[in-house]
């Protein structure tokens, strides 16, 4: 008798491989994997508009008060800067500073080498294949 895959379990264990592996890269430069993402969010989409806490909390579907403290620890890190708006003095956009911008780099690096050795683990069309399942049954979860 064939022994059950469970797709979800594999999937699961897959992501949090990947996450390990960031994390653990991450914490080479004092940050968290979560930080490393807040900071790659904010360098990617910040060039384009103000970013603000709100954004955080809908990009990584994190809660209010945990990115509040996080932004707090890395503020006082400086990582970032919190900066009025001349709109609504209440609103603090968040921008990156030097030493963030740094670390988001070297970070953002090592998931780029990271992905391409996935990417040499599989042939193209295994590549198209893989994507195109993943696409596929994020869709069916979503219906």
């Amino acid at each position: 008798m064939e022994k059950e895959v469970h797709l979800g379990k594999k999937i699961n264990i897959l992501a949090k491989r990947i996450h390990r592996a960031i994390d653990k890269e991450a914490s080479k430069y004092g940050i968290t994997g979560v930080q490393g993402r807040i900071l790659g969010f904010i360098n990617h989409n910040s060039k384009n508009r103000d970013i603000f806490q709100k954004d955080i909390e809908e990009e990584l579907d994190i809660r209010r008060s945990s990115v509040t403290s996080v932004l707090q620890l890395m503020e006082k890190n400086g990582f970032i800067e919190r900066v009025s708006v001349s709109e609504d003095a209440r609103l603090k956009k968040l921008i990156i500073t030097e030493k963030g911008a740094r670390i988001q780099k070297s970070v953002y690096d090592f998931i780029l080498d990271f992905e391409k050795s996935f990417r040499d683990e599989l042939s193209e069309a295994e590549m198209n294949m893989f994507i195109s399942l993943l696409d596929r049954l994020s869709n069916k979860i979503s219906e």
